[in-house]
């Protein structure tokens, strides 16, 4: 009988003992919030430093052709550049080697006297470096001539079943000529349902340099039925920017008649409220920007993209070889967009320590529909070329590109407290005289 009793007390008193013990850590219980804390940070400091979605392709998707065409004897057939369009045009090229290639010049009209009467072109707003465009874009095994740029590839038969291609300067008076790995019968396969897409199109000669079949002007021949079409966007935030952009220093901000200007010792930049324009300068860099295409393509576009910046089609369109600046321009259905206040671009400068200068608007879209306009007609080809020659303000031989694309004209329609920035796009002919691109107007260029 003792003995039970013993045991009950000396259960109770360890009952009595946990609780007490139990109370205690309670009391004193203090959370390490140290790995939360640190991964919370770093979630937020990751979604920060993105704008969107990086592009998981490749440099093929914005170092990129604005037109395809096909040539076939008298017969010219061409498309605008969607991204589908391009990867299968170029899907046969990629990861081939070029065996063997050779530079040849003209001082007058250049001739490729082995171009077979059925090719396709690939025409670019911008002359590049091959070597960069055949190595980063294509992925293709190649010796070129160091520093030859173009801006026109033609894909050729080399009647050995495989691809030939020619890759012409800007001024039509240079050519590489390369034999490569590629199948001819694998473009053949792609033309063939890449054809039931493609217009006539019209060959255009402007002057003594455009005067052969491997050097005219392609355009389309009778654009009809061409829609509209309206865009609602979202707004990229300017902390995000300035977390891209700026060190991990203190930002020091100032806001002055609706600028605000955000610096540190290393780099400043603008933004403003009205047109939603932010520009970015680096100040830390004590060297120009650099004028090295080479360099500059394939290291402004990972810096773009790896921080998710091409939020739209954008694709590179013009390439400033003497001041160093490389505008990627936004694209709507493959045909290029303009905009007069530049809200439809990313300009950006490189240097040889890093990014210069980075200059876009605030936007990015959310949705593009139809604007619910009837569909157009514009003028044909023929009547553009005609009306711009006998137009006695214009140089028709400065005429080195015609194409439609579409104008792009912003909008704010404040019905809520949330001002919606929305732009329409509307199909217009836009002309590239000296060296700059103009809309068509009434036989003149604005």
């Amino acid at each position: 009988m003792r003995s039970k009793e013993l045991i009950k007390s000396i259960i109770l008193y360890l009952l009595v003992l946990m609780s007490v013990v139990l109370t205690y850590m309670t009391w004193n219980f203090s959370p390490d919030l140290a790995n939360v804390d640190q991964q919370d940070s770093s979630n937020k400091d990751a979604k920060a430093n993105t704008i969107g979605k990086p592009l998981d392709q490749g440099m093929s998707k914005v170092v990129a052709p604005y037109q395809i065409i096909h040539s076939n004897g008298d017969d010219t057939e061409g498309m605008e550049a969607t991204r589908s369009n391009v990867e299968e045009t170029i899907s046969p090229l990629k990861n081939q080697r070029v065996l063997h290639a050779e530079q040849m010049h003209s001082n007058h009209n250049l001739i490729i006297p082995d171009l077979s009467d059925e090719f396709l072109v690939l025409d670019f707003s911008y002359d590049m470096p091959l070597a960069t465009y055949l190595g980063q874009a294509l992925n293709i095994d190649a010796k070129v001539p160091n520093n030859f740029k173009f801006d026109r590839l033609l894909i050729d038969d080399n009647q050995d079943g495989k691809v030939k291609l020619y890759a012409v300067s800007k001024d039509r008076h240079n050519v590489v000529r390369m034999t490569t790995t590629a199948k001819i019968s694998s473009f053949a396969k792609q033309m063939k349902e890449q054809q039931k897409s493609m217009k006539p199109y019209t060959e255009i000669i402007t002057n003594k340099d455009t005067i052969d079949k491997a050097t005219h002007i392609f355009a389309p021949k009778a654009p009809k039925g061409l829609k509209s079409y309206h865009t609602i966007y979202n707004r990229i935030s300017v902390d995000t920017m300035n977390s891209i952009l700026f060190n991990d220093s203190v930002v020091v901000r100032s806001t002055k008649s609706g600028t605000a200007t955000y610096n540190n010792n290393t780099g400043v930049a603008n933004y403003s409220e009205d047109n939603e324009k932010y520009r970015y300068t680096n100040l830390s860099e004590d060297e120009d920007r650099s004028t090295n295409m080479q360099d500059s393509i394939p290291s402004t576009y990972d810096y773009i993209n790896n921080h998710g910046g091409f939020t739209d089609d954008y694709r590179l369109f013009s390439t400033d070889n003497k001041g160093g600046e490389l505008t990627y321009q936004m694209f709507l259905n493959g045909r290029p967009t303009f905009n007069d206040d530049d809200l439809n671009n990313i300009k950006v400068s490189w240097s040889d320590k890093g990014v210069f200068s980075y200059a876009r608007a605030l936007l990015k879209s959310n949705v593009t529909i139809d604007s619910g306009e009837d569909e157009i007609d514009l003028p044909g080809a023929e009547t553009v070329r005609s009306e711009l020659a006998n137009n006695p303000e214009i140089d028709f031989e400065e005429v080195t590109n015609m194409t439609i694309g579409y104008n792009m004209e912003h909008k704010d329609d404040g019905s809520d407290i949330e001002i919606q920035r929305n732009s329409e796009f509307k199909p217009q002919w836009y002309v590239e005289y000296k060296g700059e691109w103009h809309a068509y107007n009434d036989g003149g260029l604005e």
